[in-house]
């Protein structure tokens, strides 16, 4: 035992310092400030996490879904000018979590709560709620559309 203590010791000392992870939570934007001008930036994982360039030295990373994944940023020749990985996590802000038994139900409240769909979420309630997000969106983006009008 005292053998893997000692393993475990070590590894941890060679490993280094580890890199502060940027964090943004999810459907929310976080701003990042370059050290020095950019002319790229990569996610790795585009289905996580986002970034738009604003300037050479601001970027707006939004978190999409839950999740871990990692950002790159390359100066005009090529070269790694910051590097990190990015999680998504929860936001906490004014969310509640309502568990029933093995269910679980998602709230903001602000001071009245509405369900937001999470995952983890009881299935069927999950599904209404992405279902009527759906049609909010699509009947403003209809009314947009058409002159806002919302009649067909």
């Amino acid at each position: 035992m005292r053998a893997l203590f000692a393993a475990i010791a070590l590894f941890a000392a060679s490993a280094g310092p580890a890199a502060a992870q940027y964090t943004v939570p999810i459907d929310q934007a976080g701003l990042l400030r370059l050290p020095e001008d950019a002319t790229a930036i990569v996610v790795g994982n585009p289905a996580i996490a986002d970034a738009t360039m604003f300037d050479a030295r601001t970027v707006f990373v939004s978190g999409r879904a839950y999740g871990q994944t990692n950002i790159i940023a390359l100066n005009a020749e090529g070269q790694v000018i910051y590097a990190n990985d990015v999680s998504v996590t929860q936001a906490l802000r004014n969310h509640v979590q309502v568990f029933n038994n093995n269910q679980q139900h998602s709230f903001v409240c602000d001071p009245i709560c509405h369900r937001v769909p999470l995952i983890g979420d009881e299935e069927s309630a999950f599904s209404r709620t992405i279902s009527q997000r759906d049609a909010v969106t699509n009947a403003a983006g209809n009314a947009a559309g058409n002159g806002g009008s919302t009649d067909n």
